[in-house]
C-alpha cells in the first residue's frame, strides 16, 4: 500500500529535505507540498492524502484551525505538527487539538520516520523535547503538597495524614482538593493513579 503524504512548511529548503528522506522511505510518496493555511486547504481537497506533515508557523496563519479542520473533515487523515518554537505552553496546546504527533523540529531523520511510522499505525508520537516540556514535566507542588500526596499514595485518611503532620484533617483537605485542581484528576482513586503512573515517587 502506498503512503501518499503532504508536507505543508513554508521553508522550500526544509521541505525538499523531508521530502527526499520520506521518499528513501518504500512505500511514501510525497503527493503535495504547499507553503501557505490557505494552498493547504485547497489542495487536501484534491489530493487525498494518508498523512500531514504540518508546521505550526505558515503564512495564512491558523495552523491549529487548519489541524481541526483536516481532522474533522477527513478523519482518516493523520496530522503531525511541527515546530521549531521551544515552548512548553505551545506543546500543551498542539498536544490537546486534533495532531496525531508533535515534533519539535531539532529532531533526527530516524526520530521523524519513527514518529511517522507510529502515527501511520496508530499511535501518538511526540519527539524528547515535547515529552521532557510536558508528558513527562513534574507537576509543580509544594513540599507539603508531596508529603500529602505521598500519605495519599499509601492509602492514610485524612486525620491520619493530619496525625503524622500534625495538621488539621480540614487542612489536609484542602491539600487533597489543590492536589487534585494541580493533577487534573477528579478524585482520590485517578491522584493515586496520577501519582503512581507519573513515577512521583521512587516505590
Amino acid at each position: 500500500m502506498l503512503i501518499k503524504i503532504i508536507l505543508a512548511d513554508d521553508h522550500q529548503l526544509f521541505r525538499e529535505g523531508i521530502k527526499t528522506l520520506l521518499e528513501a522511505v518504500v512505500g511514501y510518496t510525497v503527493v503535495a507540498e504547499v507553503d501557505d493555511a490557505i494552498s493547504l486547504k485547497e489542495v487536501i481537497g484534491k489530493v487525498p492524502a494518508d498523512l500531514v506533515l504540518l508546521d505550526y508557523r505558515m503564512p495564512g496563519g491558523g495552523a491549529l484551525t487548519s489541524l481541526n479542520e483536516i481532522k474533522k473533515r477527513y478523519p482518516q487523515t493523520k496530522v503531525i505538527a511541527l515546530t521549531g518554537i521551544d515552548s512548553s505552553a505551545l506543546f500543551k496546546q498542539l498536544i490537546n487539538s486534533a495532531a496525531d504527533g508533535v515534533l519539535h523540529k531539532e529532531i533526527s531523520a530516524q526520530e521523524l520516520l519513527q514518529a511517522v511510522s507510529d502515527v501511520l499505525s496508530g499511535k501518538k508520537a511526540y519527539s524528547a523535547r515535547v515529552k521532557e516540556q510536558t508528558i513527562n514535566q513534574k507537576p509543580d507542588l509544594s513540599n507539603r503538597e508531596y508529603q500529602v500526596l505521598d500519605l495519599v499514595v499509601e492509602g492514610f485518611s485524612n486525620s491520619e495524614i493530619g496525625e503524622r503532620l500534625n495538621l488539621s484533617a480540614k487542612t489536609i483537605e484542602n491539600h487533597r482538593y489543590n492536589l487534585m485542581n494541580k493533577l487534573e484528576v477528579r478524585n482520590v482513586v485517578e491522584l493515586m493513579h496520577y501519582a503512581r503512573k507519573n513515577g512521583l515517587f521512587s516505590d
